[in-house]
């Protein structure tokens, strides 16, 4: 396979996560809404256009630090994918400035969706669903390696939870988080597949 066919299909499925990273963020985060007030007092519209403002801010940061793993796992199997061979997941040292009790349940997400990635390099198409048909064949196959993406993300973030007990409502956005990740997978292969 040429490389710039494989850089076109990593763009596509990186574009397909950036929509899904901005779908979970547009769950986690309430957008400000307008009040009829806002005309008869200025200040109001002035906070208003703040709020929006962070709410965007809070947006872009929460899919760049989302996107963060993905990358991460998308460069492993692209790498594998160019050397036609399997992706590095050489974990010695490699996750050491994680804290120990999360290297093992992160090392196990970023393995897991990097052989997923690299199943849809390894597909024709010309769009992420086109991919997603050519890589898993049926609805079941693709559910299948959804189901294992969202089982390694909730060990992982299992694991984050007790370290982040002094952070308030962290275990409600990390529920979300999951819920809607899983909510969201189940309508692609829905979406893909009929």
């Amino acid at each position: 396979m040429t490389q710039e066919k494989l850089t076109r299909k990593k763009d596509i499925i990186l574009g397909h996560e950036l929509i899904f990273a901005n779908e979970i963020g547009a769950i986690l985060f309430e957008k400000p809404k307008v009040s009829y007030w806002m005309i008869f007092i200025p200040i109001l519209f002035l906070y208003f256009i703040f709020r929006m403002q962070k709410f965007k801010n809070d947006r872009i940061k929460f899919s760049e630090e989302f996107m963060s793993v993905r990358r991460e796992a998308m460069k492993a199997a692209f790498d594998a994918s160019a050397s036609d061979g399997s992706p590095d997941m050489n974990l010695t040292n490699r996750y050491e400035n994680l804290p120990e009790p999360l290297q093992k349940p992160y090392a196990s997400w970023i393995k897991t969706l990097s052989a997923f990635y690299l199943t849809l390099l390894a597909a024709d198409g010309h769009d992420f669903e086109s991919l997603a048909r050519k890589a898993y064949r049926n609805k079941n196959s693709y559910q299948e390696a959804l189901e294992k993406l969202n089982h390694m993300e909730k060990e992982f973030y299992t694991a984050l939870k007790p370290m982040m007990t002094e952070v308030e409502g962290t275990a409600a956005i990390i529920a979300k988080i999951e819920s809607a990740s899983q909510r969201l997978r189940t309508e692609s292969a829905i979406r893909i597949f009929n």
